[in-house]
């Protein structure tokens, strides 16, 4: 009787090499998934800018709602200024800067976790 032999490939151990398929490359062809990443990223950004917008408009608002509940601090002068020019004057132009520091941050901030999320994939 003679003896069974299997005949094999030197291949059949090994694995095929995956392709992977990356988020950049489905938001680089356009992709429906790509264009679901880039809307989140858009959302996330206008998010953002809308509570810095939210915040803005407080400012805004807020400041002629407290002249005009204590009308007594427009006469109230230093150094030969109404106390409500130098408030306007000083006291919000280190509040633009704040919010509009705070805007870049979260802006880029948001970019650089969506660019790791669409490198590590």
């Amino acid at each position: 009787m003679t003896e069974r032999v299997r005949v094999t490939s030197p291949r059949t151990g090994e694995t095929r090499p995956r392709m992977r398929w990356k988020v950049s490359r489905d938001i680089g062809e356009q992709t429906e998934l790509g264009a679901v990443y880039v809307r989140s990223l858009m959302r996330a950004q206008l998010r953002h800018a809308i509570r810095t917008c939210g915040l803005v408009g407080l400012v805004i608002v807020g400041l002629p709602v407290v002249f005009a509940v204590l009308p007594g601090i427009g006469a109230v002068e230093v150094v030969g200024l109404p106390v409500t020019w130098i408030v306007l004057a000083v006291c919000v132009q280190p509040v633009w800067i704040a919010l509009a520091f705070w805007q870049v941050r979260a802006a880029e901030r948001t970019e650089s976790d969506f660019t790791d999320l669409v490198e590590r994939s």
